[in-house]
């Protein structure tokens, strides 16, 4: 390409921009060649017109990718004001030059875009003013500078909140930036409508769009819909853009069921399903589009009742058990994502998936799917085993607790938290002969050391909640622990997570299994007591600033408190109506600590909710003394 003939550099060139299309390892490879210093070359002052935009073309081709747009660092600093050189005085072109103006127009502003790809980009990108350069292309009746100048300001807005804001207070001609977009959403072209809807989703996930909600709501939800089964528009791309403009947002979720968002993308499930195995159809396409389309069906349907119940209705089901069967991981992870979200329903979980037959080939790709596929089939199944879950019967009798022990050595710390988490809930309302089965397979020693420090945060979180739940319903559970680790080491776990600096979660999960100990073993409940550290910690948390950190202390006064001197002690109480500081067991050392005058301060104390009130009042009466 330094050959001086320009004929023969054009030519050079032309087969640089059609390699690069071709795949992206072959941009990848050219770019690790060094095509980029010929062509920085070859686009300075002086030379010659077409080689320029030949040279142009060129790079846009080679940035059509993730790894290669990231690849080009050194040269983004210099390209993005040429680029602007190019709009801001191509777009003033006039007769018969002016289709060609527009096209070099359209490839710089395609090329910006592709230079955000990270964060850094997009500061750099919009510092330089571009952002006053694109807006008034959005009006100028040219589609193919409107869908690009839409695609670039996506590209830049992309998950960055500071600049999603700076583009909410634009306007150009008095109509603000969200104004003008939303009406590129009502465009007759389908391909403007698109990427308009893509521009607004970036406003809407960023909330700077409030004041734009309702619209959005009206007008993009119901184009996207409609995009989805325009054949002038990808599909996918459509689909995608849906998801992302659903996604947390609860209010546009319900307006993509309203206008019928959950019947199209199960339509176009069923589409595909009939079209497996046949020829001339792009199968890898199908996949794709598979994919995306359950993502997209999980986003509307993770947040509202309605939402699933509606999914429900259409068969979405019979869809996943399909596809939890399929060929491509991508497809079997996208349905278990959604499964996840479809199941977090109870009344669903009772009724409808017990007939689903869902359970089955989720716990076959827990035993054999790869990773990727195992993060979501395990969050999937946490809410199939609660309590008031029909499937967890089945799920006993096929083997998930074998399955779940396998799983938590996982490499995958996801993987692992999820099996805790499923582990936690089997513990719950079971009888004791299935709560012993569960506990000597799943291993206390096990459960023990990841609770220890130095275990990930999440692990730590779920194991203790396991342990929290052994002793939950009976006092089979605590008795294990002890017997297992033995009361030295309980205790210093015990204390070991109430005064270490860690998430209030794990606070909760420990001081609920200190309750839980506490209030069916007076005998271990005593061992807590005595061991002086461990009572103070639990003290020091009934008046902490997390209301349900505070709770869990005061449970533990409560079940502390609630134990007897003697048997005359519980004749008084008989007598009394309850149980209060003469009788109570261990009031000598609470009273050590000064407990009833932090209870009394906290009783009247209207900054603290009312669930932490009417605990500390209820555990205020075991210090009254009550009339003879």
């Amino acid at each position: 390409m330094d050959d001086t003939d320009v004929q023969i550099r054009v030519q050079a060139t032309a087969i640089v921009s059609s390699l690069a299309h071709k795949s992206e390892e072959i941009a990848r490879n050219l770019l690790d060649s060094g095509v980029m210093t010929p062509l920085m070359s070859q686009i300075m002052p002086g030379t010659d017109p077409v080689l320029v935009e030949a040279s142009e073309r060129a790079l846009n081709a080679l940035l059509s990718y993730t790894s290669t747009k990231m690849g080009i660092e050194e040269y983004a600093i210099t390209i993005v004001p040429y680029l602007m050189s190019i709009i801001a005085e191509t777009k003033e072109s006039t007769s018969a030059y002016e289709m060609h103006a527009h096209a070099r127009i359209e490839l710089a502003v395609q090329i910006l875009g592709k230079l955000c790809a990270t964060e850094a980009r997009q500061y750099m990108v919009a510092n330089t003013g571009v952002i006053e350069l694109l807006v008034p292309l959005l009006p100028c009746n040219y589609p193919k500078i409107q869908v690009a100048t839409l695609q670039t300001l996506s590209a830049l807005s992309y998950e960055n909140m500071e600049i999603c804001r700076a583009l909410s207070l634009v306007s150009h001609k008095g109509m603000s930036l969200p104004a003008i977009v939303l009406e590129l959403a009502r465009h007759h072209d389908p391909e403007i409508q698109l990427h308009a809807c893509l521009c607004l989703s970036n406003l809407s996930r960023m909330r700077v769009a409030n004041g734009w909600l309702k619209d959005i709501q009206t007008v993009a939800v119901p184009a996207l819909v409609k995009l989805i089964k325009n054949p002038q528009v990808s599909n996918l791309d459509a689909i995608q853009a849906l998801g992302y403009l659903c996604h947390e947002d609860a209010d546009i979720q319900v307006a993509a069921k309203n206008a019928g968002a959950i019947v199209e993308l199960i339509n176009i499930l069923t589409e595909i399903e009939g079209q497996e195995g046949e020829d001339f159809v792009d199968q890898a396409h199908n996949i794709r589009v598979a994919k995306t389309t359950f993502l997209t069906l999980g986003t509307i349907v993770s947040t509202g009742e309605e939402c699933r119940s509606k999914a429900v209705e259409c068969h979405a089901f019979v869809h996943l058990v399909r596809a939890m069967k399929h060929t491509d991981n991508g497809v079997k992870s996208a349905a278990c994502l959604c499964t996840q979200y479809i199941v977090r329903s109870v009344p669903i979980c009772r009724t409808h998936v017990p007939e689903s037959g869902l359970l089955k080939p989720l716990l076959a790709l827990l035993r054999t799917a790869p990773a990727e596929v195992q993060v979501n089939a395990s969050a999937a199944l946490i809410n199939l085993l609660p309590d008031f879950s029909p499937c967890r019967s089945e799920a006993l009798k096929e083997g998930v607790v074998d399955i779940l022990v396998t799983l938590m050595e996982s490499d995958v710390v996801m993987i692992r938290r999820n099996a805790l988490w499923c582990i936690r809930n089997l513990l719950v309302g079971v009888d004791d002969d299935t709560r012993r089965e569960i506990i000597e397979k799943i291993k206390i020693q096990r459960i023990y050391e990841l609770s220890l420090p130095g275990v990930e945060s999440v692990i730590r979180e779920k194991a203790v909640g396991v342990l929290q739940n052994i002793t939950a319903d009976s006092v089979l559970g605590t008795h294990m622990i002890f017997d297992t680790l033995g009361s030295d080491r309980v205790l210093e776990l015990l204390h070991q997570l109430l005064t270490s600096k860690l998430d209030n979660s794990i606070h909760t999960h420990t001081l609920y299994l200190i309750n839980n100990i506490a209030v069916r073993s007076q005998p271990h409940c005593e061992l807590i007591v005595k061991y002086s550290k461990l009572l103070q910690a639990v003290v020091g948390y009934i008046n902490s600033s997390v209301s349900e950190v505070a709770i869990g202390a005061l449970w533990c006064v409560n079940s502390i408190a609630s134990h007897r001197r003697d048997t005359e002690a519980e004749q008084e109480d008989e007598e009394t109506g309850g149980i209060s500081r003469r009788t109570s067991k261990y009031m000598p050392e609470l009273d050590e600590l000064g407990i009833q005058a932090i209870l009394e301060d906290m009783k009247d104390d209207s900054s603290l909710c009312l669930s932490v009130r009417d605990r500390v009042k209820s555990c205020l009466d075991y210090f009254n003394i009550p009339a003879s």
